[in-house]
């Protein structure tokens, strides 16, 4: 979708199962001369991947690279923003390591990414985990009780149970869950160059994070900031994961960072 008639152009991307229409809160804040171009994600909205992929055959990192390629070109875009947002976060790092020439900026909200949770490591690489994955699809229950006796046990945050919970409470969301990860198992960043390239080519960057997210927490921003060698801090805002917020929005354009003008 896209908000604004400008030709100084932000590419977005949403999170795990949310979509574009997500990045209608930063409509507000365009100036005349911007523009946002926010795309659902595979599997996501009425963006469809081969189901015989799947398990087989996920999105590439050199595929991810060529569809934004073809698409910014086709619109005639030379250069863009790039906002990324939970598992969008995780699609931007991986296009800002392979086109950092093209992009104007870089914020980062929650990235996935960050860490490879074990969970989801089992689950998309490996065949058992594949096959008792396929099982909760149909019959979730023993997995929801097990997460409520992990939280009554108090080894689980209640934050990351209702999470859990949220996320496997329909089979579609169930299927949702299984579709995304086998697609994008093998987008994720390589920390050290992403870091290198934002560098060499002088992105303005800002990375963001809620307190009070225990889904994707602060402190797995450490993970990549402790490439750079300039100090970069990361921003908290009071929030939990759900960051696209209108404090984010409020911080962002009184701080500049929102599709800034020319890179440093």
């Amino acid at each position: 979708m896209t908000i604004g008639k400008g030709t100084d152009v932000a590419l977005c991307l949403h999170g795990f199962g949310r979509s574009a229409e997500d990045f209608t809160l930063f409509e507000t804040i365009l100036e005349p001369n911007q523009s946002i171009i926010a795309i659902n994600l595979l599997a996501h909205g009425n963006s469809t991947f081969p189901s015989s992929r799947i398990s087989r055959n996920p999105l590439s990192k050199e595929e991810w690279f060529y569809l934004i390629e073809a698409f910014v070109n086709f619109l005639g875009i030379e250069q863009f923003h790039l906002v990324g947002y939970s598992m969008g976060g995780r699609m931007a790092m991986v296009l800002a390591e392979l086109m950092p020439e093209r992009l104007k900026s870089l914020i980062l909200i929650a990235p996935d990414g960050l860490k490879v949770n074990w969970v989801y490591r089992f689950v998309s690489e490996t065949k058992l985990g594949r096959i008792l994955y396929r099982s909760i699809i149909d019959s979730p229950n023993w997995i929801l009780r097990m997460v409520d006796m992990l939280r009554f046990l108090r080894v689980l945050h209640p934050k990351i149970q209702r999470f859990v919970h949220v996320q496997l409470e329909t089979k579609s969301k169930r299927q949702l869950v299984y579709d995304a990860w086998l697609i994008h198992r093998q987008l994720f960043p390589r920390l050290a160059l992403l870091a290198r390239k934002i560098e060499e080519h002088h992105i303005p960057f800002e990375l963001i994070f809620g307190t009070y997210d225990r889904v994707i927490p602060a402190r797995d921003g450490k993970r990549l900031l402790k490439h750079f060698k300039q100090e970069h801090r990361p921003t908290l805002l009071n929030l939990g994961h759900r960051l696209l917020h209108p404090t984010t929005v409020e911080h962002l354009s009184e701080t500049g960072m929102w599709m800034p003008s020319a890179k440093p």
